[in-house]
């Protein structure tokens, strides 16, 4: 005898089911959301965070109190109109290193520049970097990937043996190397963490394309008749979009450091950069430590943001992570 609420649940589910694919993308992605809000806490924060950081340095040159190389100044403490010294000479003296005020929320830096507009801007600086850097690895990096892990062969070897010999070579002095090759600039910057990241993430992808070539969907397309490079990209590519997408968030960060550090050693982009503000409040530390420590809070919490965010998306986007956490 047929279970009538049983059946009368499943129908219902299956109607429920029916229902929420009829529902506009923006509903099911607003719905996607709120259930990662729900799981991913951690994930959640990243994501905030980043998209904090991303409006910060998007509408940041438009709503800066003041230019990035304004330069302030204060009563001098020491003036004497009768004095011979040349400290004293002057009735206002540079606003170097001082502390924060109603006009200066983060105080000033030791040109006498305000270090909030400095950080600000620093933010859309860093942001182009990791995000150009990022894209154009993963771009280039899926390229490779895809094509050395779909045909194989004698071509799989040769790429594949360049890559590790990529690879091999020390991160530091590749990239170093890189930016001394020409004038230190945007451009240059983000070329070279793109050449520095593309071997990487081509490896990933080459494996994820390795575990999807040979499934019956492929061989299906093969049989019918469609051209290797239409396989790749109607087919292929659209299965491996997950790591694409962890690939891409988690090198965020990694390319934001890296700016920084190259900021910090006075190879990076002139400019604003939190890297270099770093550097130079190191001088500093033991009489003025807001410098630096502002400027690399900055940085720590941003790469923190993106690892968690790309950590986070990994773990829904991989079913053998799902419930491990």
């Amino acid at each position: 005898m047929t279970d009538q609420p049983a059946v009368s649940e499943a129908l219902q589910s299956v109607a429920i089911g029916a229902y929420s694919l009829d529902r506009p993308r923006w509903v099911r992605a607003l719905r996607w959301l709120g259930r990662f809000y729900r799981t991913k806490r951690a994930g959640a924060a990243g994501l905030t965070v980043t998209v904090a950081i991303i409006v910060i340095g998007i509408i940041g040159p438009s709503v800066v109190p003041y230019g990035k190389d304004d330069v302030f100044s204060q009563p001098n403490p020491k003036y004497d109109i009768n004095s011979f010294e040349p400290d004293a000479l002057s009735t206002t003296i540079f606003a170097r290193l001082s502390g924060p005020s109603r006009d200066h929320p983060f105080g000033t830096d030791d040109k006498g520049r305000d270090l909030f507009t400095r950080i600000i801007l620093g933010a859309r600086l860093s942001l182009q970097v990791g995000l150009a850097a990022s894209a154009l690895a993963t771009i280039f990096g899926a390229i490779i990937g895809l094509t050395s892990g779909y045909f194989g062969g004698v071509f799989d070897l040769v790429v594949q043996r360049i890559v590790d010999a990529m690879i091999a070579i020390p991160s530091l002095v590749l990239l170093l190397l890189l930016v001394q090759v020409a004038e230190p600039s945007l451009k240059i910057t983000i070329l070279a963490l793109t050449v520095l990241g593309t071997f990487g993430a081509s490896r990933v992808i080459r494996a994820a394309t390795l575990s999807v070539r040979n499934d019956m969907y492929i061989e299906a397309a093969r049989v019918v008749g469609a051209t290797p490079f239409r396989i790749i990209f109607r087919h292929v590519l659209p299965n491996i979009t997950a790591p694409i997408i962890i690939i891409f968030t988690i090198s965020i960060g990694g390319n934001i450091l890296a700016e920084s550090g190259l900021a910090f050693l006075n190879l990076g982009v002139q400019g604003p950069s939190w890297g270099a503000m770093v550097n130079t409040g190191r001088q500093f530390l033991d009489s003025k430590p807001a410098m630096s420590l502002i400027s690399g809070g900055a940085i720590t919490v941003t790469v923190l943001a993106f690892n968690l965010l790309g950590d986070a998306l990994r773990d829904v986007f991989d079913p053998r992570q799902r419930g491990t956490k």
